[in-house]
């Protein structure tokens, strides 16, 4: 059994998302906003055959909960999310034993296994959206994407990772310039919207970075933003203000339609 921590975005954007952080002998996928084949796919790819354990819900909205149930049917194994979001869900999913639902307050604290989780609730459109901080041996990994806007607390909970899932979602110009509707940029921009690239370099800059090894950089617009775009804002930004020379990070895009680089701890 290995004793290295797995982390892998396999897939991230709001045509579906879905991460696997697995460590020792359990695995859990984060969302399930991609078809089972898709996710069965992204597992071989990066050569993952161990059983999964757990399906964490982060919030209702369809590009990370839509086949949560067929998962479940598939894998057998609980679903984890809050109160607010199960109810939102739950009549969607086609046929789930409930006895397999574990339902969670946000904010609390609880374990798959051999990982140790942090609840804590995030600034989004949504019933009741959650980001996660996983623990193992001294190691933590955070995923906080869909925040509408940078605040302390956020900040706080994410801080002192080794890893981080961060929303970068729209370039501003791209964002105003571009297709989508008026009422729809509205929605992006407000405080229960996205994250811009701008402001994940916000984010980033109010961490304590000292243990930081990797920064991906997910939940991409394929309209309003471009994988470079997001790395060229973000790491200009940071390279202002002195980031690279003071830490040893590194930045990566989650990609939207394949398994992103992994990362082992």
């Amino acid at each position: 059994m290995s004793d290295e921590m797995l982390f892998c975005p396999l897939y991230s954007g709001s045509s579906g998302n879905s991460i696997l952080i697995s460590y020792k002998d359990t695995s859990i996928i984060v969302d399930a906003g991609v078809s089972f084949k898709k996710l069965a796919e992204a597992l071989e790819k990066i050569g993952f055959n161990k059983k999964i354990n757990a399906i964490l819900l982060s919030h209702d909205h369809y590009d990370h909960v839509k086949c949560a149930g067929v998962y479940f049917r598939k894998l057998n194994v609980p679903i984890i999310t809050n109160y607010k979001t199960w109810e939102s869900i739950k009549n969607s999913l086609g046929k789930v034993d409930e006895s397999y639902v574990k339902l969670i307050d946000t904010g609390t604290s609880f374990s798959v296994g051999s990982i140790g989780i942090d609840t804590f609730s995030i600034p989004h459109d949504a019933s009741d959206p959650m980001g996660f901080c996983f623990y193992f041996k001294d190691k933590k990994v955070s995923i906080c994407t869909d925040v509408g806007h940078v605040n302390d607390s956020v900040a706080r909970m994410i801080d002192f990772s080794d890893i981080i899932l961060l929303e970068s979602n729209h370039d501003v110009e791209m964002l105003m310039f571009g297709p989508y509707p008026y009422y729809l940029k509205q929605r992006i921009k407000s405080d229960k919207g996205h994250l811009s690239n701008e402001q994940a370099a916000q984010m980033i800059l109010r961490l304590n970075l000292a243990r930081t090894r990797r920064i991906y950089l997910g939940h991409l617009s394929e309209e309003n933003n471009h994988p470079d775009v997001a790395l060229l804002t973000v790491s200009s930004i940071l390279e202002q203000h002195g980031v690279f020379e003071s830490y040893h990070l590194s930045l990566e895009i989650a990609n939207r339609y394949s398994p992103s680089l992994c990362s082992l701890l």
